[in-house]
């Protein structure tokens, strides 16, 4: 048969179906707001940033104790059909307050990922090939 008139069915990743589990510290995945990876020269970098809530206050200290993330890719219905893991060899932490506004309090993660340990988990159609 033609492989042009095989029909394969997408479903295509939504930015914003996502979970982010931090190891080594406590961070409720549902505070995550956005994250970022990107190269610094041929360092490989995660940035991310979660806000805290009146129940849910991380403690700075607390960030020096994060060793790996593991990135959970969504379905439209909540399943997990990926994950992204990694170790850290870096970081750098940030959370700023200021009285000249009232946007949300959000502290700004930044690592250095050991590009040796990154990983999905489940491979994907073309490798299994």
């Amino acid at each position: 048969m033609n492989d042009l008139l095989k029909f394969e069915p997408v479903e295509p990743l939504i930015e914003n179906r996502y979970l982010i589990n931090i190891i080594g510290a406590y961070i409720p995945q549902f505070l995550f707001r956005k994250y970022k990876i990107y190269n610094e020269g041929e360092e490989l970098i995660f940035s991310t940033e979660f806000y805290e809530t009146v129940n849910f206050s991380f403690n700075p200290k607390d960030f020096f104790d994060i060793t790996d993330v593991k990135i959970d890719y969504l379905s439209p219905i909540g399943d997990i059909i990926n994950s992204l893991v990694f170790k850290i060899k870096g970081s750098n932490f940030e959370k700023e307050q200021s009285y000249s506004g009232v946007d949300l309090q959000t502290n700004k993660l930044k690592f250095i990922i050991d590009k040796e340990t990154m990983n999905l988990v489940f491979k994907s159609n073309e490798e299994n090939k």
